[in-house]
């Protein structure tokens, strides 16, 4: 029998969306899941730094509270001395340490007339009085509740100075 001659075919021509070997389809596979792994990633990032990316979420950023800051209070106001004859007594500790400090705080606070009394061995007194200002009594009795109110200094009254 005579050989006859190898006829070879054309292959089929597929659509550009289907592969056509079976090494085709597994590459296809690989690259729509590596696809899908990079998009769920970058949406992922995206997702999380929305808050901090200016241009993506203006509307979320707000500025955080922040609980060591007092709130905001006016300068204390100039007074006539020729009336101020009264403090408010803020505290009475045991030590000077712990009275410089709590001068601090109500510096920092705003209450700049803060000072201390220290103990008189004559009176038999041995705490150090921490006091703020010298007002009027209406004003004392004014920044007395301030401090009650506002600031949690529960102790504090006012005394003739």
């Amino acid at each position: 029998m005579p050989a006859s001659p190898s006829v070879s075919r054309p292959p089929k021509p597929s659509p550009d969306w289907l592969p056509a070997t079976p090494r085709r389809r597994v590459g296809a596979l690989v690259g729509g899941y590596v696809v899908w792994v990079v998009s769920c990633a970058v949406f992922f990032a995206l997702g999380v730094n929305v808050g901090k990316l200016f241009p993506f979420a203006p509307a979320m950023r707000r500025p955080l509270p922040v609980a060591d800051t007092p709130p905001e209070r006016p300068p204390e106001r100039a007074i006539d001395l020729s009336d101020a004859r009264y403090a408010v007594q803020v505290a009475a500790v045991a030590t000077a340490d712990e009275a410089n400090r709590l001068v601090a705080e109500l510096n920092r606070k705003g209450f700049t007339s803060a000072f201390v009394t220290r103990p008189a061995a004559e009176t038999g007194n041995e705490l150090y009085l921490v006091k703020v200002g010298l007002y009027n009594l209406t004003t004392a009795n004014q920044v007395s509740e301030e401090l009650r109110r506002d600031f949690g200094f529960r102790a504090a009254r006012v005394v003739p100075n």
